[in-house]
């Protein structure tokens, strides 16, 4: 038998009778640095932790926080060996070899063995597609070496035709194959942004595009089933549940269920489990006694709704710099400026003619909130760096605005820029279509743990230090 159980957002475990492996494990319901940001696991969960199986391993498919999650990772006792992303930061390998782990690299292209599960690691195509900041992220095939089934996952990477390819090479037939949602609606930052009603649409035909591939070159998956988007945001950022999540899941699986009347399709909910026998689905449960899903009255509302958006303060809760922050940040932003130099929003911003600006100034600001003081940083290209600028932020075709203890917090590791996108940024673009205005892959280049990973350990060392005294939960089988 080989068992497969959705943890919640993409948190898996796998078992068989000889084996139990936990993949990108979210063992706490809020998770990463939401601890500041004010998001949890959904739908809610019910654990029952004694009753989970003892641990063989535990497999990290990258750094992010939503799969790197240090909180959760100190609930598992320390004899359990973890094997990591080879293209991860070597941060985040020291923090798990000072929390105690035995930590094991994930190789793209290798394979690893446990009991009788057998887990091989692939890459994303980073030369042919973007696939935004997901550099050391390792799409995963787990399978039953004597054969009974088998899970694939992108994790967050787009499937191309070399990943069905590599795969089917490694497993005769497709068993369970996991397809990732991560659509959101972005139109809470940016008056020029519309609502974005046709994401329910989109990740249906992009599913049925996905699933022409696989069938085509593989085979007919047992089953698939879609996870992701599996958070929701509470107290003063609740408002955002309903103009950030723009894809029905339910609505998703409906229609593919109704186009492939003969397959099987499933919207993943915590605690779900698919036992494969001999190659086929034998039988689908809702739970399993360590792990089910909250009833559904119970759950946070996520239907889109026209609420009103609202202010919020710094996810650092620094309103204002401290003495030197100020230096320190436009040290950053010209350390910005170099680093976007052939980049997209450089390329784009090239691309106009400065006839086009009309009376604007033909470039972009970062306007930053630092107490009652809104400061301008305006992007001179020929200077490489951002200059300070008293000009009113409207006079630049573009720009964004946010608190500038937030944006300092972005650059030195603190915080990812994810941490400015639900809610505590606001952008403004005149030139829609003609300049393409995006900031945040040029932070998320900037401050990623793989360009500066001395910075993420201190962060990942404050992030272990709250939680430190607390007995792991989640035992290692050599200790049952």
């Amino acid at each position: 038998m080989f068992s497969t159980t959705f943890l919640g957002h993409q948190g898996w475990m796998f078992q068989t009778s000889k084996a139990a492996i936990l993949v990108d494990p979210l063992l706490c319901e809020d998770f990463g640095q939401a601890h500041a940001l004010g998001y949890r696991v959904y739908p809610p969960r019910q654990w029952q932790p004694e009753a989970m199986p003892p641990l063989d391993a535990v497999i990290l498919s990258h750094e992010h926080d939503d799969h790197f999650d240090l909180p959760s990772l100190a609930k598992l006792e320390r004899t359990i060996p973890i094997y990591l992303s080879s293209r991860s930061s070597i941060a985040a390998r020291r923090i798990l070899e000072q929390m105690g782990f035995t930590v094991h690299p994930l190789i793209p292209g290798a394979s690893i063995v446990v009991g009788d599960l057998e887990v091989t690691a692939f890459t994303g195509d980073h030369q042919a597609m973007d696939c935004g900041d997901e550099w050391d992220t390792l799409p995963f095939l787990v399978r039953s070496t004597e054969g009974h089934g088998s899970f694939f996952s992108m994790v967050d990477i787009t499937i191309t035709q070399a990943h069905v390819e590599w795969v089917a090479a490694k497993a005769m037939r497709p068993g369970l194959i996991s397809w990732t949602n991560n659509a959101m609606d972005w139109s809470h930052m940016a008056s020029y942004l519309a609502e974005r009603v046709e994401g329910t649409q989109q990740a249906f035909m992009n599913w049925g595009v996905g699933h022409k591939l696989i069938t085509t070159i593989w085979g007919t998956p047992a089953a698939m089933i879609m996870c992701a988007g599996g958070f929701a945001f509470e107290g003063a950022k609740a408002w955002l549940n309903q103009r950030v999540f723009c894809v029905d899941t339910d609505q998703v699986v409906e229609s593919m269920s109704k186009l492939y009347k003969k397959e099987k399709f499933y919207a993943g909910i915590p605690g779900q489990t698919f036992q494969m026998k001999a190659g086929k689905l034998a039988s689908v449960e809702a739970s399993t006694p360590w792990l089910g899903t909250a009833p559904r009255e119970g759950w946070p509302s996520r239907a889109k709704g026209n609420v009103e958006l609202q202010e919020l303060g710094p996810a650092t809760g620094r309103h204002a710099l401290a003495p030197g922050d100020l230096d320190r940040l436009a040290m950053y932003l010209d350390a910005l400026a170099g680093s976007m130099v052939g980049g997209h929003t450089f390329r784009s911003l090239h691309s106009v003619l400065a006839t086009e600006a009309g009376d604007r100034v033909c470039s972009f600001a970062i306007v930053v909130r630092d107490g009652d003081v809104r400061r301008t940083f305006e992007y001179v290209s020929t200077e490489c760096r951002f200059v300070p600028s008293t000009r009113p932020e409207l006079e630049y075709i573009a720009g964004i605005e946010v608190w500038a203890s937030d944006l300092l917090a972005v650059f030195e590791g603190a915080l990812g820029p994810i941490a400015l996108s639900f809610g505590r940024a606001r952008l403004w673009n005149a030139l829609v279509g003609r300049f393409s205005f995006d900031i945040f892959p040029e932070l998320h280049r900037m401050s990623h743990p793989l360009r500066q990973p001395s910075a993420y350990l201190k962060t990942y060392e404050r992030l272990y230090a709250a939680v430190r005294e607390r007995p792991p939960v989640y035992k290692h089988r050599s200790s049952s």
